[in-house]
């Protein structure tokens, strides 16, 4: 057997675990891109207690939300082709007066001139902030807050 040099063994040993990083870096941005592109248009549907999607997912506006019944959830829609959107939907509300005062309060006012379907909210001269809906069904009383990213 043949004696190898200790600066060709240690040069040996550097390109082993150079090989061995590049091969696990590959496979680790090849699965983040497989899991990134796996989920393209699906609908991510999850509550609080579900910690992972709640703290990815969910946009500061929503998960501050106010809480108008005791029954919710969150949807993430990632958009394919078109803006994503992050909602919480409410069972059985009532009433949605308190989320028109909560986009109130952060600037956003009602667009009048949508008459039919959900409520369209914008704010007024800052072209590039999120748009806003409110859509609330009578007949189920569900009510949703949703925001088109």
């Amino acid at each position: 057997m043949r004696n190898i040099s200790q600066p060709a063994a240690l040069m040996f040993s550097v390109l082993k675990w150079g090989i061995l990083f590049v091969v696990s870096l590959g496979l680790v941005l090849f699965f983040l891109l497989w899991l990134m592109l796996s989920s393209l248009g699906e609908t991510t549907v999850y509550t609080e207690q579900n910690l992972w999607d709640y703290h990815s997912l969910t946009q500061d506006a929503i998960a501050q939300a106010p809480r108008i019944t005791a029954n919710y959830h969150f949807e993430f829609h990632n958009g394919d082709g078109y803006p994503s959107t992050n909602s919480i939907i409410f069972e059985n509300a009532r009433n949605v007066e308190a989320l028109r005062d909560y986009l109130k309060s952060m600037g956003y006012q009602r667009d009048q001139s949508l008459t039919y379907g959900a409520e369209e909210w914008h704010r007024p001269g800052v072209p590039e902030a999120n748009t806003f809906s409110i859509d609330y069904d009578p007949k189920t009383r569900q009510a949703t807050l949703s925001m088109t990213l």
